[in-house]
């Protein structure tokens, strides 16, 4: 009992410390190249011909709009129609004005062929900062290639905390009552809403996934689920039907579990690649093995090790650490990353699918 209540301190002190700390200031600082960080070849240069043509085709950036896609309301517990939730959906243009929309609007909106990159926030994220990080990140994304078509996604899960008891979820955390260990267990739970979300989207546009912290665990969950995985009891029939390429922020996932034999060992056989943006000294990591005793390194600090690698073996080519530390320093929250426009910037190839 001592040694729970002492975890239970120090991942209380985590959340407190997470939302106390800023990360310096470093805007317009250099990023490591991260075309030749991988040893790509240079793109194709784009032109207008044979082109798909974008959403607001003819109009400029500022014109368009993005989409919040919600499942706060829904239930949060595996059941036997935990998948059966329907969303609720919000029209934003980019001045993050929002308007309540429908279902069929969404997929009127949605152009088969175009881009889409779905964004998947972390937790302590209130329904109330939902639109704000929501433009930004839209504002973020096409500044970085303006001239190329992208259809950019907001999904939102019910993340709010502090302390707040869910007594049949609470029971199988590792520390009892504790919102992070409980919005850890809701997080990999709505990897369910993000492949949902998924199937609703024409075969015909490829998909850039991007999760930040326990948004990263609602990523790998869904995942792990198309790529023949099992999740609260359901298991699809067919895998991904998409091409899908990964970005993962302050990912609040054990290090290795993408590896084979691990929680999320199915992961990569539903994404092309996966890239995970690393920040060693980011805060709200540093405590993450506190959570529970014999907790690993969470991802989005450590990186994939050599040992991971190795473990991946042939498909350690899907997987790419990105490290981010010198500009991010301490940061956590995904405002201290949006911030950088040249981060978007460096990630033109995956969020756009240039090619």
């Amino acid at each position: 009992m001592t040694r729970r209540i002492v975890y239970a301190f120090l991942s209380l002190a985590a959340v407190m410390l997470l939302a106390a700390v800023a990360s310096p200031v470093a805007v317009g600082q250099d990023l490591p190249n991260l075309r030749q960080m991988l040893q790509l070849p240079e793109p194709i240069p784009h032109t207008d011909a044979g082109a798909v043509s974008s959403p607001g085709s003819g109009t400029s950036i500022s014109d368009e709009e993005h989409w919040i896609v919600s499942a706060r309301h829904c239930q949060q517990r595996c059941h036997d129609c935990a998948h059966e939730c329907s969303f609720e959906y919000v029209r934003s243009d980019w001045n993050g004005c929002a308007t309540a929309s429908s279902s069929e609007d969404f997929h009127r909106w949605l152009q088969p062929g175009v881009p889409v990159c779905i964004m998947v926030h972390g937790s302590f994220v209130t329904a109330d900062t939902v639109a704000e990080d929501s433009k930004n990140t839209f504002r973020w994304l096409r500044h970085a290639a303006p001239e190329l078509p992208l259809q950019v996604v907001f999904l939102t899960w019910p993340s709010e905390g502090l302390l707040t008891l869910d007594p049949a979820i609470a029971v199988s955390s590792a520390v009892p009552g504790i919102d992070v260990a409980i919005l850890g267990r809701r997080a990999e739970f709505n990897g369910i809403r993000l492949v949902k979300l998924i199937q609703s989207i024409s075969p015909e546009s490829p998909i850039c996934l991007i999760g930040h912290s326990h948004g990263a665990r609602i990523v790998a969950s869904g995942l792990n689920l198309m790529g023949g995985g099992e999740l609260c009891g359901l298991k699809l029939c067919e895998g991904p039907s998409h091409r899908i390429r990964t970005i993962l922020f302050g990912a609040a996932i054990d290090h290795d579990w993408l590896c084979p034999g691990q929680r999320y060992e199915k992961a990569l056989n539903a994404t092309e690649c996966l890239l995970n943006v690393r920040v060693r000294k980011d805060w709200a990591l540093m405590v993450y093995p506190l959570r529970k005793p014999f907790s690993r390194r969470a991802l989005g600090s450590s990186g994939f090790t050599e040992e991971d690698l190795e473990r991946f073996g042939h498909r350690a080519c899907q997987v790419a650490n990105y490290d981010l530390s010198e500009m991010i320093g301490y940061g956590h929250i995904w405002p201290e990353f949006y911030q950088h426009q040249s981060i978007a910037n460096e990630l033109v190839d995956w969020v756009y699918f240039r090619d």
